[in-house]
């Protein structure tokens, strides 16, 4: 890997771009990854949990590679028969089977001169694997009910959450074909290799969710929701925190996303809390003043759910009464829009400044 590869692709794709987000060393190290495998042609297997961007990282990899003008096609093996997925992937001639009443051009066809993406190769027939093995030696296909070839030039990048080593040793999946799509291959990572990217994440995605709902108005969301959301485990990956961010600015009352509202919204039997701590990130469009009042905020929530005491928070801040209660106010106002009030026990007393 050259450095040069990886910063040209970081600036692209980096925050924010390319639906690949993130500022974590582990993000970056993917990226890196992804700048490598488009500086060349060859074959690449993206593996990694359900719900952690194998499809971005394909189309990252094609965008940035010198096929990026030519096509792009996503077929999911999984979700195909054999008979279908044969004819989906070469094509068919007409009368090949039941059903074919015309002639049909296969996707790797559709995708010449471009990248085919071929999620789940781990669920494909024994028969399928033979000629894609075919395809990636010769560059050549045969139609269903064809007598002849056509040749093909697609770049094959393929996708799994399946142990590919494990499924050749029991013979589900072809050995040979197994050496010739990990030429290169890329592990995508799990949420939990890279929580301190949660804040960025789910802030990104209240945004897209704003645009798609068409929102009048930005949602903003509680210190300790982000933190309840940083502390669970994301089992679903980024695909699970997406569609929880989106629930939430669906059914958010006044557009304000609380502690509350995220816990609601997880899983039965989550484990989920909003004291632990949670990275102190800028967000995005964040001034430095609003960096540091989230800060703030964070430490005072976290401070309090440690002691439970309004007075050993403080003390622990080392502030008095009237520096607290003024720079509360003034950090709520900012960051949620509006001064909530700072309520204090009777039985707490708190030193004067």
């Amino acid at each position: 890997m050259t450095v040069g590869a990886k910063e040209s692709v970081s600036s692209q794709f980096s925050l924010f771009n390319g639906g690949i987000i993130g500022e974590s060393p582990v993000i970056h190290d993917l990226l890196g990854q992804i700048g490598v495998a488009a500086n060349c042609d060859f074959t690449v297997l993206v593996s990694g949990e359900s719900g952690t961007g194998k499809e971005l990282v394909a189309r990252a990899i094609h965008a940035e590679s010198a096929r990026a003008s030519k096509p792009f096609i996503a077929v999911n093996c999984g979700a195909l028969t054999e008979t279908l997925l044969e004819s989906e992937l070469f094509g068919h001639e007409r009368g090949a089977f039941t059903g074919a009443n015309e002639k049909q051009i296969g996707l790797f066809e559709a995708a010449h001169t471009g990248t085919i993406f071929l999620d789940e190769i781990g669920e494909m027939s024994p028969a399928c694997q033979v000629k894609l093995l075919r395809v990636l030696q010769e560059g050549a296909i045969r139609p269903v009910g064809a007598r002849s070839e056509n040749r093909v030039d697609v770049r094959v990048i393929a996708a799994t959450n399946r142990n590919l080593p494990q499924e050749t040793d029991v013979g589900r999946f072809r050995r040979d074909l197994f050496y010739r799509i990990t030429v290169l291959t890329i592990d995508t990572p799990p949420l939990r290799r890279h929580p301190s990217d949660i804040p960025i994440l789910v802030h990104h995605f209240m945004r897209e969710a704003e645009e798609r709902i068409k929102c009048p108005r930005k949602h903003n969301i509680e210190p300790e929701a982000v933190a309840a959301l940083y502390n669970y485990g994301w089992p679903g990956n980024v695909r699970q925190l997406r569609h929880v961010v989106e629930r939430l600015v669906a059914t958010a009352m006044n557009g304000e996303i609380t502690v509350d509202a995220v816990l609601s919204a997880m899983p039965s039997g989550a484990s989920c809390t909003a004291e632990a701590h949670i990275p102190l990130l800028l967000y995005q469009n964040d001034s430095l003043e609003a960096f540091l009042d989230r800060s703030f905020l964070c430490l005072y929530d976290q401070l309090l759910a440690k002691t439970g005491n309004h007075s050993e928070a403080a003390r622990l801040l080392g502030v008095g009464r009237t520096t607290l209660y003024q720079r509360l106010e003034r950090s709520r106002r900012r960051v949620y829009g509006k001064a909530t009030p700072v309520d204090f026990p009777q039985d707490e007393t708190l030193s004067s400044d």
